[in-house]
This record gives C-alpha cells, sequence and structure tokens, in this order.
C-alpha cells in the first residue's frame, strides 16, 4: 500500500481535488441544501449554511485537514463552469485486508449527466493501481437505485444484499453492495 491522500485528478469534464474553505457555500447550494442528496447520507440534515460544520461538523479546520495520507476526500468540480457539484471520499481504508470503502454525492442539477460515473472511474483506478488497495466498494440503498448504476457502469460486480444493514436519514435500509 502506498497511501498518497487526496489527490489531484481530471477527467475530460471534471477536476477532483481537495476542498478548500471557498467551496463550503458552492457545496451546501449546490448539494447539501436539497434533502434528495442528504436523505441518503449518514451526517446531520442541514438546514442552512451554518448547519454544514455546527450540525455535520464539515468544513471546521479539522474536516480541511489534509495532513493524513490515508485522507480520500475529493471536492467535484466542473470544470466548464468552476462550481463544486459534489464530493467523493474514500471511507475506513484498512491496510490489513487492503480495501476502501467509496461514498459519493451529487447536486441533482448535475445527475443523469454521466458525471458521477466519469468520476468514479477517475478514483478506481487511482484506488486499485496508484495505492494498492485489493477491493474498492460501495453500496447503496435500493430505493436510490440510480447510485447502484454509478458502481454498474464502473465495472462494479454486484456481491449481495444485508437487509436492514443501514442507517441514513431515510432511514434504515437493505445494504446493496458492489
Amino acid at each position: 500500500m502506498e497511501h498518497k491522500g487526496t489527490v489531484r485528478l481530471e477527467t475530460p469534464r471534471l477536476i477532483l481535488r481537495r476542498f478548500v474553505r471557498s467551496d463550503l457555500e458552492m457545496m451546501y447550494q449546490n448539494c447539501w441544501r436539497h434533502k434528495s442528496v442528504t436523505q441518503w447520507t449518514s451526517y446531520a440534515p442541514m438546514d442552512c449554511l451554518a448547519d454544514v460544520q455546527s450540525k455535520a461538523e464539515m468544513f471546521t479546520e479539522k474536516w480541511l485537514n489534509y495532513d493524513n495520507p490515508k485522507r480520500y476526500s475529493w471536492a467535484i468540480e466542473e470544470k466548464s463552469t468552476g462550481q463544486v457539484i459534489g464530493r467523493m471520499f474514500g471511507m475506513d481504508p484498512d491496510d490489513s485486508i487492503r480495501q476502501v470503502d467509496l461514498a459519493y454525492e451529487m447536486g441533482p442539477d448535475w445527475w443523469n449527466r454521466g458525471l458521477m460515473t466519469e468520476a468514479v472511474q477517475a478514483i478506481l483506478p487511482f484506488f486499485l493501481q496508484e495505492v494498492g488497495f485489493n477491493r474498492v466498494f460501495a453500496y447503496h440503498a435500493p430505493e436510490n437505485p440510480a447510485s447502484g448504476r454509478v458502481m454498474q457502469k464502473c465495472g462494479m460486480v454486484y456481491e449481495g444484499t444485508l437487509r436492514q444493514a443501514g442507517k441514513c436519514n431515510y432511514g434504515i435500509f437493505d445494504v446493496v453492495c458492489y
């Protein structure tokens, strides 16, 4: 394993990069203010910009610190507009079995354009070939099939469904794992 942390990656339409403090308002306006996004997350829902730091504990000094080479947290920036439209992160990297849990979210104004698929297609080879993970997994709720379609389009393989194994703001859900 050669942990590299959150390095800048580019695709034809996107820049995947570290968050900076000035991304806060764009990220909230474009993504986190939408219940259609936050219902699938486990962090506290955000009803205003101040909630990002106070309730969800994001964009704090600790959250913006990228000193740990095992921290994988990308802002997804649309090249054509410079807008931060979502994020992608690798959770709980486990060196003993060389695996990482991939999670992502994007504002609804950018759904159904193939942008998240493009972002995941950049992250997978980075994780597998450059960092050396043996396994990258992701999961979604059956009620959020679009997330699963991203996984499928990126070549991830369905492994199974764990009944009532996840909890998010939507409630307890079956975990469909790829």
